[in-house]
């Protein structure tokens, strides 16, 4: 074998693994990554949009050789930066998150139709008063208690403190409290 034959075989050996490595991760992330961009977005259509976007930059530019942990917060920090880009370019209005799939579930492992009805009626109550937080709180909220982030990764993919995280996640905490109140009273 000559050796143009050899370097042209390595190369596509090496687009085969990039190719390979670039499908286990979309699999693996593709689905949390939607999510989170649909609730820091608050519109389906965008989060698809955005996350596609993000994905096709992971292809241009593929990951180093990285540890799990920071791998994930890698590909979260390309999708926050999408959204990002995308707020500087334009101000779209947002649609409702019950356009999210992953928002529009309902528990169907309940027989009991008064327990299903005051876990559907909380759900909804949650995704409003997360809803109204600043960009800043719910994406603290979302990326560690909903995607599964240590605060050091929060940090890493919002590109500030730890320190800062932890403050935003108990401001956002109290938000919260504070805004669910203000719907049980409503209700009552």
């Amino acid at each position: 074998m000559n050796t143009t034959a050899r370097v042209e075989r390595h190369a596509e050996r090496r687009v085969e693994r990039q190719r390979a490595s670039f499908e286990a991760l979309t699999r693996r992330f593709y689905a949390g990554v939607f999510s989170y961009l649909c609730w820091i977005s608050r519109d389906a259509g965008l989060a698809g949009d955005l996350t596609q976007e993000a994905f096709m930059q992971i292809w241009q530019h593929p990951p180093e050789v990285r540890g799990d942990r920071a791998l994930k917060a890698w590909v979260y920090r390309i999708a926050r930066n999408q959204y990002l880009q995308h707020r500087r370019r334009a101000g779209l209005d947002t649609v409702p998150l019950d356009d999210c799939p992953e928002f529009a579930q309902t528990d169907c492992a309940s027989a009991n139709p008064q327990i299903t009805l005051e876990r559907e009626q909380l759900r909804e109550a949650v995704q409003g008063a997360l809803a109204k937080l600043p960009d800043g709180y719910r994406e603290v909220i979302v990326l560690h208690n909903l995607e599964g982030f240590s605060l050091a990764q929060v940090a890493e993919v919002l590109e500030i403190p730890k320190g800062t995280v932890k403050s935003r996640r108990a401001k956002a905490f109290s938000l919260l409290r504070h805004l669910l109140q203000e719907v049980e009273t409503d209700e009552v």
